[in-house]
């Protein structure tokens, strides 16, 4: 386990409106505010047509299926981390029977409107990275040096230095 605390340094509040494409808009936002590492807080609202992708198998590799679930949808919440100025987001929502979960994927549009709510984080650099081992691809994180007559070597996430000048 490796984990690092952060300062949210501001929120950004996003409404789309009908027809706008949900994870493109989040990452317009993401790259025209220049995020680099953040949370997707939170997200609501209604969809028309939804994509996403889901595990099949508890073995490894895992094996990612794709689906299209056409509307009128109520996307009952989402949430991620944005991580080297990318987002990977999981959201929820439902027909009025069935309730889907899964990785947000392109294509996933706006019915009447949808609300987002991204914190972009101070004190920490999140990167995606591939595990060696299980070949997943996996969050890391290390802090920034903004402690003056304080520097911090990072090798990999296990070996972290922090050197007093």
């Amino acid at each position: 386990m490796i984990y690092h605390s952060a300062k949210i340094k501001r929120t950004i509040v996003i409404h789309l409106k009908m027809g706008e494409d949900v994870l493109e808009s989040i990452k317009e936002v993401i790259t025209r505010e220049g995020i680099k590492s953040g949370l997707v807080l939170t997200g609501y609202g209604t969809l028309d047509i939804a994509r996403l992708h889901y595990i099949t198998h508890t073995n490894l590799p895992p094996n990612d299926e794709f689906m299209v679930v056409r509307g009128p949808l109520e996307l009952t919440g989402m949430h991620g981390v944005i991580a080297d100025g990318e987002p990977h987001i999981h959201f929820t929502f439902s027909d009025k029977e069935v309730a889907y979960g899964g990785h947000l994927e392109p294509g996933c549009r706006t019915l009447y409107l949808c609300d987002v709510v991204l914190a972009e984080l101070e004190d920490v650099d999140m990167h995606f990275v591939v595990d060696p081992e299980t070949k997943l691809r996996g969050l890391t994180m290390e802090p920034k040096n903004e402690m003056p007559g304080v520097k911090v070597e990072v090798e990999d996430a296990d070996n972290i230095r922090v050197i007093k000048n």
